[in-house]
């Protein structure tokens, strides 16, 4: 069977990309891909975030000029029947942001024989412009693939990890109902779709206290039109004063009835209160509700012990620099 990497566009890829990864979730039953989260976020969120970061106004010019960099680093891989057989692809579509350089390989277990093809499209197009820095997070396990990447000459950085958590549903509770203090509330985006205070809360969260530098509306609006984010599923904290305090969305892969939490945050004002745990939980209760039965988050903080997540086995960095123009 023959297999052509093909020029990817949105339009054409977009969601069935999103649906391969669903469909390789299934059958790995472990992060070996991105989920759908991660990929609609890329495109819907970090895109249009990156493009209007201190543009005033922020212009839908720019984010579609992030997406057309985006689009042209992501090389597609397809059968003759039009099956999707793997992508490479990148995150941030801003040779300025300083994970620039970094790469993704979304595989397919029928068609592992083209990651030596893919890892040379990341070697010849995804390499950082100016250090020519290129690097992967992979397991140390998957002696298939470390063996390629250390053939090739990446070097593997066993101090730099990368690793995620997940919801411990045998061991851990998962709370009835909210405890939160005096006077604060729960309430989703479907409820109050204030997306300014949702953006101050995002930017002020993730510690960018000044405003030019919260996410803009129109990425926001952006956000909301990914086909998998549902206003319901986003969870906000108000304050006694109306103050979006904490937030927690949450995405659902339905076929899989697993779901993943990104973002969360809370104000500094707000901190250790427990309303990121209380976000938390009730964004759990309401995809659960829906069928769910795993839950995860990409990240090991102290924090997602406390309330039951367990830390996966990380990922180490694997890193070379390129001889590319």
């Amino acid at each position: 069977m023959k297999i052509h990497r093909v020029p990817f566009t949105y339009r054409e890829y977009f969601l069935r990309t999103r649906d391969f990864l669903s469909e390789t979730f299934r059958i790995y039953q472990d992060a070996i891909n991105w989920r759908i989260e991660r990929w609609e976020y890329a495109f819907h969120y970090v895109a249009p975030r990156l493009a209007n970061w201190g543009e005033q106004p922020p212009l839908f010019e720019s984010f579609q000029k992030a997406l057309r960099l985006l689009e042209s680093k992501t090389g597609l891989w397809q059968t003759e029947s039009g099956k999707i057989a793997g992508v490479v692809n990148i995150e941030h579509p801003d040779p300025t942001h300083p994970d620039y350089g970094e790469f993704f390989i979304q595989r397919h277990p029928d068609y592992l024989h083209l990651l030596p093809e893919m890892l040379d499209f990341a070697e010849n197009y995804l390499f950082h412009p100016g250090n020519k820095r290129l690097f992967i997070y992979a397991d140390p396990e998957d002696k298939h693939f470390t063996d390629l990447l250390i053939g090739r000459g990446f070097v593997a950085m066993p101090e730099q990890v990368a690793a995620e958590s997940e919801f411990d549903f045998h061991n851990a509770t998962l709370p009835e109902k909210p405890a939160l203090p005096e006077g604060f509330r729960l309430q989703s985006m479907a409820e109050d779709n204030n997306l300014s205070e949702r953006c101050k809360a995002f930017g002020c969260g993730f510690n960018h206290l000044e405003p030019e530098n919260w996410p803009s509306v129109l990425s926001y609006e952006c956000l909301q039109d990914a086909p998998d984010y549902r206003k319901d599923q986003d969870i906000v904290v108000v304050a006694p004063d109306g103050a979006f305090a904490s937030f927690c969305l949450i995405w659902y892969d339905v076929p899989n009835r697993m779901a993943t939490l990104e973002p969360v945050g809370t104000i500094p004002e707000y901190r250790r209160m427990g309303l990121a745990r209380e976000a938390v939980y009730e964004a759990m209760r309401r995809v659960v509700a829906r069928g769910a039965n795993r839950v995860f988050v990409g990240s090991t903080q102290p924090f997602y012990r406390a309330i039951g997540f367990v830390p996966s086995q990380p990922n180490i960095r694997y890193e070379k620099t390129c001889s590319g123009d």
